[in-house]
C-alpha cells in the first residue's frame, strides 16, 4: 500500500516511479491546455514531477518511466578484481578502506569511478579461498612458456650489502626476511613519515634509491602501518589507564 502522503495530500509508495495511468492523465491535462501548477493540484502530485514527466514527454515521446538499473558502468571489472586479489595476497591485513585508497593512488580507478568500501568488501567476500586464482586475470588464449633464460651472474656481495635475505636455517619458516641497511631503513621511515601510502612513482623513486624491489617496498609499508597502528594504540590504551583515578 501507500507508504506516504505528500504536502498535496496525494499518496505515493517511496522509491517506485508513478504509474503509468497518472502519466497519462498528466499529459492528456497538459494537450487539453491545463499548465502544470493546475495539473499538480488536480492529481496530487508534485509541480517538479509534474514538469519532469512532461519534460521528458516532450523530449522523447516516452511515457513511463526510466528502466530502473543497468545505465551504471560496472566498475569491478576484472581487472580490478583482480588487483584487489593481487593486494590482498601481498598484504592480508589490509582493510577495505586501504585498498580504495591504493586502487585510486595507482590510477586504476578515477576519482568517479573508484569502488565504494562496502563494494570491495562484497568483492572481497566473493573471492576464492585460494587468492592467486583471482589474482591474474584470466587470458583465454592458450599460454606459451617462453624459453628459458641463462642465469645472469650475481657480483659477489661483501659484509656491508643491503637489502640481503636470510636463508632459512633449522626451525626458521621457509619464507625469508629481507634485512634492510641503514641507509635503505632511513630512506623509507623518512618517505613514511611524508605519507603512510606511496603512490607507483614515489615507489620507483624509492626502489632507485635504495635498490629494492617494489613488492619489498610494498611490504615494508604495509608492516610499517601495521607497526604505526599497534603503537598509536598502546599510547592511546596509556593515556587513559594515566586518566583513571589512583
Amino acid at each position: 500500500g501507500p507508504s506516504g502522503v505528500n504536502q498535496l495530500g496525494g499518496l505515493f509508495l517511496n522509491g517506485r516511479p508513478l504509474p503509468t495511468c497518472k502519466r497519462q492523465r498528466i499529459i492528456a491535462l497538459a494537450a487539453s491546455g491545463a499548465r502544470s501548477s493546475d495539473i499538480s493540484r488536480s492529481l496530487k502530485v508534485s509541480n517538479g514531477c509534474v514538469s519532469k514527466i512532461l519534460g521528458r514527454y516532450y523530449r522523447t515521446g516516452a511515457v513511463g518511466p526510466k528502466a530502473a538499473g543497468g545505465s551504471k558502468p560496472r566498475r569491478a571489472t576484472p581487472a580490478v578484481v583482480a588487483r584487489i586479489a593481487r593486494l590482498k595476497l601481498e598484504q592480508p591485513e589490509l582493510f577495505a578502506w586501504e585498498i580504495r585508497r591504493q586502487l585510486h593512488a595507482e590510477g586504476i580507478c578515477s576519482s568517479s569511478g573508484t569502488l565504494s568500501v562496502s563494494s570491495i568488501n562484497r568483492v572481497l567476500r566473493t573471492l576464492p579461498s585460494d587468492l592467486r586464482l583471482a589474482a591474474e586475470p584470466r587470458d583465454p588464449r592458450p599460454r606459451v612458456s617462453p624459453p628459458a633464460a641463462p642465469p645472469v651472474p650475481q657480483p659477489p656481495q661483501g659484509p656491508g650489502s643491503s637489502g640481503r635475505r636470510l636463508p632459512p636455517g633449522p626451525g626458521r619458516r621457509s619464507r625469508s626476511r629481507t634485512v634492510f641497511s641503514r641507509q635503505q631503513a632511513e630512506a623509507l621511515e623518512e618517505e613514511f613519515r611524508r605519507g603512510q601510502y606511496p603512490d607507483t612513482a614515489t615507489r620507483e623513486s624509492l626502489a632507485a634509491a635504495t635498490q629494492l624491489p617494489d613488492s619489498t617496498i610494498r611490504v615494508w609499508f604495509s608492516n610499517r602501518r601495521a607497526k604505526w597502528r599497534r603503537e598509536s594504540k598502546q599510547q592511546l590504551e596509556a593515556g587513559g589507564a594515566g586518566d583513571s583515578p589512583g
